[in-house]
């Protein structure tokens, strides 16, 4: 039996190649988007899943409030840990953890490196996979655990344990010796450095584990969840000396955040700040590749349904026939439904040979995303891809085994039965098809003009031509400057304590009785100018003014919104930390530290002297970056021999906005190219098979007088209108959504426009004119001898 249903399902198929064909591969396509979706999913379905204690961790998480903003912060100041840990008895383990960039040496070659200054008990909480060493050996001072990346790059090998290191800090070397070597971690893990030691070694960066004004992250290892509520209560107690250390930045109270799914809470609204360990993708980057994916699925499936239906009117006689031969429906069911599983089979397999393409291809644009494409050890992989297979079959080929095995053999027979062609059903499916194919085009189209748009916002500061280095002190900077300071290219050198970058500083000032967290930056001379920070109302600072350091401000137009100064800013007084008195001297233009993903925030700037600057910033056109950063380079190495070279390009600032608009704007090129393609072999397909059921009449009409035009009228008047129904559905549905997606990602963006319907719309009627058209004029140029002349 089963034999024969395979053999009448190869013959069909071989009289249908072509249908098939395009059938089987728009499957193939739907099934591997499926797969990057389904993939997509699971890689932050299993965020942290190597942390065996994950249910009984918490990090010691606070809540900050100021007029109008209430934020969670994930650090906690560094005297914290030590103080829960003495203070609080019957306390479970309590681990103290910060992430540093360090430099390293290794025989004769400076590397730099993530490193997590962690408390010793740090790998008895927490699970890695120890390939070297014993976990104790954390314990030793000097010690330091490295990835098994890290050695085989720099050793050649992995058992490394016992070898010396070197940590070199503003040129002075620290002796360290490694411990132990990890597994690294993979990027659905919420640890992303590639070294761990001891948080006492954080006196050799200058950084102080009993100054309450530093941050780190504070973990807690609580076995009972029953005593989280009296652990809370009494962390309360630390509330007043935090507030006291940063009267600037007062918190309202302290709660425990348990580790399982902390990763996906992260990124919840209100996002936390202060996060030093890795967040996991927003709930909107996994749902909208589900959506999208299944959105295809169907289309593929529309597009097969169609097909099967169109090509079933040409069965019904051999239904009759077996029927009359005593074939009955639930045998003519299994039939159609095996046909329709060995084409979806072929779909997957078609989808799975694409996926060794497509799914590394996907990966690759996004730097924080590692997708696993495995078969063995993988049971839910493969219990999807057969849900997957059985859902195909049943959504492509349910109705017509169904509904075409229910006809009576006499009816058809007789010829009372009809099925094929169009109906009801085939148009409501191609109107589907042209929705989701228009819905697609205006993603496509609509994330488009959002990149070209945020690629030009002004962000009020350079985003090309800057580059910055760390640097010691006044010294440091002075030497450095005059080294810098003969290249042609370089236009302004200029020193500042903070830097856009990586220098921002949370804080909170008042104007009389109103008070608002703002950003503080203390700059240097010529940063201004180095940055293209614009004045746009008062004066910039003054060079070596006393006055200007210590009282004389500047702040942002976003500052004098929130503080509803309708009157001119420049001489209000200002309060900061309770004490300081400050003068507005000036106005800047916005500054969008955060790029274009969140609010832009007040920012407040005050003058550096040079005996505080940190940092050295160079401009130059933008098109000279690369020379002039090897140029620094070289010069560094002249000047800090023993010093790691650190120049960072300002455009690492928009990075992040440039990679998420780029990489949104492939995707949707690709999803609207295949949604297109679908659409346009599906009209092709329908158009085909109308027009040989309707060949004769069309002979007849010709025959009586039809013009060239009555006949394309004839043959294409419903499919247009169906597209058009289909356009005017799915263009409402993605102007909607389109603007939804956009404002779920950024805070600044373009909305859609009706130039982007229209351009979408366009394209879809050029794309069904142009793969219909050819046929559609032929048939109507055909002469009708040749269809009548067998009557």
């Amino acid at each position: 039996m089963l034999k024969n249903y395979l053999l009448i399902t190869i013959r069909n198929m071989m009289k249908n190649k072509l249908f098939i064909f395009i059938n089987v591969l728009g499957l193939g396509f739907a099934i591997v988007l499926c797969i990057i979706a389904y993939l997509n999913w699971k890689f932050r379905e299993d965020w942290d899943q190597d942390q065996k204690h994950a249910e009984t961790i918490y990090r010691v998480q606070f809540w900050h409030e100021s007029p109008g903003k209430r934020e969670r912060w994930g650090c906690t100041p560094m005297p914290l840990g030590d103080h829960i840990r003495q203070d609080i008895a019957g306390m479970g383990k309590v681990v103290n953890y910060v992430p540093y960039e360090a430099n390293f040496r290794i025989g004769d070659e400076l590397f730099q490196t993530s490193v997590g200054y962690a408390d010793s008990l740090f790998f008895e909480v927490f699970s890695f996979d120890l390939i070297h060493g014993n976990p104790q050996d954390f314990k030793k001072p000097g010690t330091v655990f490295i990835t098994d990346e890290l050695a085989r790059i720099y050793f050649d090998r992995e058992d490394v344990a016992g070898e010396p290191v070197t940590q070199v800090i503003d040129g002075v070397p620290h002796e360290f010796v490694v411990g132990g070597v990890f597994r690294k971690p993979k990027l659905n893990s919420s640890f992303w450095v590639n070294a761990f030691t001891l948080r006492d070694n954080l006196k050799y960066v200058h950084i102080s584990t009993d100054d309450w004004r530093s941050w780190n992250t504070t973990f807690i290892q609580v076995p009972d969840p029953a005593d989280v509520p009296a652990i809370s209560k009494q962390l309360q107690q630390y509330i007043e000396p935090q507030n006291r250390a940063r009267e600037d930045f007062k918190i309202t109270r302290y709660y425990l955040e348990n580790f399982k799914g902390i990763a996906r809470r992260s990124v919840e609204d209100p996002r936390i700040k202060g996060n030093q360990i890795r967040s996991a993708m927003p709930k909107a980057v996994v749902d909208m590749p589900c959506i999208i994916a299944g959105l295809l699925l169907l289309l593929a499936c529309f597009n097969f349904t169609n097909t099967s239906i169109a090509l079933c009117g040409r069965r019904l006689k051999e239904i009759g026939i077996r029927k009359v031969m005593g074939g009955v429906r639930r045998q003519l069911i299994i039939q159609f439904l095996t046909e329709s599983l060995l084409l979806c089979f072929l779909g997957l397999l078609t989808g799975l040979l694409l996926a060794e393409y497509f799914v590394p291809a996907y990966d690759n644009l996004w730097t924080w995303l590692e997708l696993d494409l495995s078969y063995s050890n993988n049971l839910p992989f493969l219990l999807f891809l057969i849900f997957l297979l059985l859902l195909t079959a049943i959504l492509a080929g349910g109705y017509a085994a169904f509904y075409i095995t229910s006809f009576e053999p006499v009816s058809i027979l007789k010829g009372r039965a009809k099925f094929g062609g169009t109906s009801w059903l085939t148009r409501t499916l191609l109107c589907a098809q042209f929705s989701i194919a228009i819905l697609t085009i205006i993603f496509g189209v609509g994330f488009y003009q959002n990149a070209r748009y945020q690629k030009n916002y002004d962000l009020g500061y350079h985003t090309s031509g800057v580059i910055s280095s760390y640097i010691k002190d006044e010294a440091g900077f002075n030497t450095f400057r005059d080294a810098l300071s003969g290249n042609p290219h370089i236009l302004t050198i200029a020193g500042t304590k903070h830097h856009l970058l990586n220098g921002i500083i949370p804080t909170s000032v008042k104007h009389e009785s109103d008070e608002r967290q703002v950003e503080m930056m203390e700059v240097g001379d010529q940063y201004l100018e180095a940055m293209n920070i614009r004045v746009v109302a008062g004066r910039p600072f003054t060079k070596d003014s006393r006055t200007d350091a210590r009282e004389s401000v500047l702040v942002s137009e976003e500052f004098v919104k929130q503080f509803k100064w309708n009157d001119n800013p420049v001489g209000k007084r200002i309060l900061w930390m309770d004490t300081v008195q400050l003068y507005v001297i000036g106005v800047v233009k916005d500054i969008y530290s955060r790029a274009l993903f969140r609010p832009v925030e007040p920012v407040v700037i005050r003058y550096a002297p040079p005996s505080e600057y940190s940092y050295l910033v160079a401009s130059m056109p933008p098109e000279k970056m690369a020379e002039v950063n090897e140029f620094m380079r070289q010069q560094w190495k002249t000047v800090f021999p023993n010093v790691l070279y650190n120049g960072e390009f300002i455009d690492n600032k928009m990075q992040e906005t440039i990679e998420t608009n780029n990489n949104v704007v492939i995707v949707f090129s690709f999803i609207g190219f295949f949604a297109l393609l679908m659409s346009a072999t599906g009209l092709y397909t329908l158009v085909s098979l109308q027009i040989l059921k309707r060949t004769k009449e069309i002979g007849v009409r010709k025959v009586l007088g039809a013009s060239f035009v009555n006949i394309l009228s004839v043959i294409s008047f419903e499919f247009l209108l169906v597209i058009l129904v289909g356009c005017l559905i799915g263009g409402a549905i993605g102007y909607v959504l389109v603007d939804v997606s956009l404002d779920a990602a950024w805070e600044y963006y373009e909305k859609v426009t009706l130039s982007t319907f229209a351009t979408s719309v366009s394209v879809i009627f050029v794309l069904a004119v142009v793969s219909t058209g050819f046929k559609t004029i032929a048939t109507a140029k055909v002469n009708p001898v040749k269809t009548l002349r067998t009557e």
